[in-house]
């Protein structure tokens, strides 16, 4: 999906057009460039080095140890290559994202052993599955924890590459730990753009729970019990996004009179595909959110993001390498 898909209000869901899509992955540690002085000589100058250089490292150690922890169950147990197979393809897709061969590898050994393939293999396939599931639960908790330091863009990307830890979890065993969090709701003024970003979160939250009104009178059973927690989620993300904005002196916007849907829902299917849309956009959303604001706020973001990824994969089955960003 990108950020410029058609949402389910008149306003696009996704019209705020926070962020600029992630920035270049490869770049130098420093480079020098050379000047001319006023009489004439050459004067070389070292620019700093990028900031995001180690924290791209680590990440693309921890995603390489973790797809040899996925190659490594494929090759004992064949028969869980099915299950496996699918989410090890999504780690090849951040690898490449994250630099690919070209990247530095050399992370600290700090955050990349937590993903290194144990010494002593699984003896059966759900210890194999079992310590997959760990091992994508620590990379996805050093993910977040590298949020506080990366740029924008890499943020961004960061966050993404958790949700979608959560989603391989998830798929894993059934079940996920409980997100980061939410910050403290602070009396004090944000960047222009990181208020720009709530209130496009705030109309996306909007839309959802009118969304699921009319996806819920649709169901019944089970599905109906997770459309009516799905509403009551985004209501209450809604109220924390209403009191988070005015705290900052600004004023939440209001909901718009009236939605409109992209297709007609008519049935429970078309119940549940409008369900896989609604929280595949608040993905892209909440993804650029954390691309606009910075310290525990951004944390937050990132931790509604991953609910947003959990949620799109309940509803649709399947995740993505990249919850919520263009390429995932």
């Amino acid at each position: 999906m990108t950020t410029s898909a058609p949402g389910i209000r008149r306003r696009s869901l996704l019209s705020a057009g926070i962020g600029t899509g992630i920035a270049g992955l490869l770049v130098a540690c420093g480079s020098v460039s050379a000047q001319t002085s006023a009489d004439g000589r050459t004067v070389r100058t070292v620019e700093a080095p990028d900031p995001d250089v180690p924290v791209r490292a680590r990440a693309l150690a921890a995603t390489r140890a973790l797809a040899a922890r996925y190659d490594a169950a494929i090759a004992a147990f064949p028969a869980a290559a099915g299950q496996l197979r699918p989410l090890r393809q999504q780690l090849t897709a951040q690898e490449s994202a994250f630099g690919g061969t070209a990247a530095s590898a050399s992370a600290s050994p700090s955050t990349s052993a937590s993903a290194t393939p144990p010494s002593t293999p699984a003896t059966n396939r759900s210890a194999a599955v079992a310590a997959l599931d760990a091992a994508e639960r620590a990379t996805a908790q050093a993910r977040l924890k590298d949020l506080a330091t990366a740029s924008p863009a890499l943020a961004r990307q960061l966050a993404s590459a958790a949700a979608d830890g959560a989603q391989h979890s998830m798929l894993l065993r059934g079940s996920v730990p409980a997100g980061p969090a939410a910050a403290p709701v602070t009396r004090s003024a944000l960047p222009t753009a990181a208020l720009a970003a709530l209130q496009a979160a705030l109309a996306a939250e909007d839309a959802a729970v009118y969304a699921y009104g009319v996806i819920g009178a649709q169901l019944g059973g089970n599905r109906r019990t997770h459309a009516t927690s799905s509403y009551q989620a985004h209501r209450d993300r809604r109220d924390a996004l209403q009191q988070r904005i005015g705290a900052t002196g600004a004023t939440p916007a209001a909901a718009a009179p009236a939605y409109r849907l992209p297709s007609p829902v008519t049935d429970a299917a078309s119940a549940v595909r409008l369900a896989g849309s609604v929280e595949d956009r608040i993905c892209g959303v909440y993804a650029n959110a954390v691309q606009a604001t910075s310290g525990p706020l951004r944390l937050t973001m990132a931790a509604a993001l991953r609910q947003a990824a959990l949620d799109t994969l309940a509803w649709r089955g399947t995740g993505s390498a990249f919850p919520g960003l263009a390429h995932g």
